[in-house]
């Protein structure tokens, strides 16, 4: 009898706690929290599938609804040489998103950056003539798309062609070599993968694009092409940002000016961020990869956070995260996709570059694959708007 009566007090208590205690509100997944607004993407590195990594696919699964291959489908990894062709990767990426619902976008065809030198330099390092370099650019993208048509949804056709005065590029790879006009080669690149896949979207993709100076570059090549009758569907930001850059303002601007062209625009590449230099602004290059500065003098102001992340430091870029976001969310009528460059902090690129060997710290999902600070300040945002 004792025991009954213990019971039934036990519940009576239990009925009387208020419902919040009760029952604890499920927090979103990102891709529930923006449904219906944008996309959700992230960067799948090929590790997780080659070795089946369950708990990081998983979780790619849980909270995303678009991918993008980080190294995979660029085309050192495809075409490595003249007369080889290795599509078995990319095959596996696609694979994977096709599994699991998800929207893959192929990354990328045309960039001076992860292209062999064999696009533009023959075997005694002169330079190939215009002829020839445009007959390597057609056979790779006709190849590449064709292959993978309707396996992937869009892809990013010319990768970092602007500088940051907003001329292009002319310091490496196509824009160094190429002796001709850029626009023809721009052209002639969106041109042929809208033949070979008439279906997927086409996209234009750079960073640094908070700097009016590049977003006026940008904007004259989507002009450009559109004024031929080319098509070209987006563009994508990238935002590799730090605490410090860019303002709010500087990115509703760039937001703004793109969207008015009538194309897409994306948020691709998100990280931030926190170490020295490049919190302070986007390093490109290698000036920072002299030996020198991995001396244990420098690394100690160079790589602060070698064994952890202290809390105050992690809530900075929470509270970054989230003044971004809510600039997105802001605009999220002209905003078609957000990407974060990774799943976590560990395969972040951002540990090895600019500077080499540093921790860093720049994703939502922690190195234990555990949810941070600046993912729970991201997901409430729908609901304090």
């Amino acid at each position: 009898m004792k025991h009954s009566t213990l019971l039934l007090s036990i519940i009576l208590s239990l009925l009387a706690l208020p419902s919040s205690a009760q029952v604890k509100p499920a927090e979103p997944t990102l891709k529930e929290a923006f449904a219906g607004q944008f996309l959700v993407g992230v960067a799948v590195s090929h590790s997780f599938i080659e070795r089946n990594n369950t708990p990081c696919l998983n979780l790619i699964c849980e909270q995303f609804n678009a991918v993008s291959p980080e190294d995979v489908m660029k085309p050192e990894t495809i075409h490595p040489a003249p007369s080889v062709w290795n599509f078995g990767k990319g095959d596996a990426y696609c694979k994977f998103a096709s599994d699991h619902g998800l929207k893959a976008l192929g990354h990328t065809l045309m960039w001076h950056n992860q292209t062999p030198d064999f696009f533009w330099l023959n075997e005694d390092g002169s330079v190939r003539t215009k002829e020839q370099m445009q007959a390597t650019l057609v056979e790779y993208v006709e190849k590449t798309v064709t292959h993978f048509a309707g396996k992937v949804y869009a892809w990013d056709v010319v990768n970092e062609f602007i500088s940051e005065e907003g001329g292009y590029r002319n310091d490496k790879g196509w824009e160094k070599y190429y002796p001709g006009n850029l626009d023809e080669l721009v052209c002639l690149a969106f041109e042929t993968a809208h033949r070979c896949a008439p279906n997927a979207e086409l996209y234009y993709n750079d960073y640094n694009m908070w700097r009016q100076t590049k977003v006026d570059g940008v904007v004259r090549l989507v002009k450009m092409l559109q004024s031929k009758g080319i098509r070209i569907d987006g563009v994508g930001i990238q935002a590799h940002w730090g605490l410090n850059y860019p303002s709010t303002h500087d990115i509703e601007t760039t937001i703004d000016r793109l969207h008015a062209l009538g194309v897409k625009v994306m948020i691709t590449e998100f990280d931030i961020d926190m170490l020295p230099f490049s919190k302070e602004g986007q390093m490109t290059g290698k000036a920072m990869y002299d030996p020198a500065l991995q001396r244990d003098e420098f690394m100690r102001y160079l790589n602060p956070y070698a064994d952890e992340l202290p809390a105050s430091v992690d809530q900075e870029v929470a509270d970054r995260y989230e003044q971004i976001m809510r600039t997105i969310w802001g605009r999220r009528d002209k905003i078609a996709r957000v990407t974060f460059w990774g799943l976590h902090d560990g395969v972040s690129w951002k540990n090895n570059y600019p500077i080499p060997n540093r921790k860093n710290y720049p994703l939502i999902f922690d190195r234990k694959l555990q949810k941070k600070k600046a993912f729970h300040q991201i997901i409430s945002i729908p609901t304090k708007n």
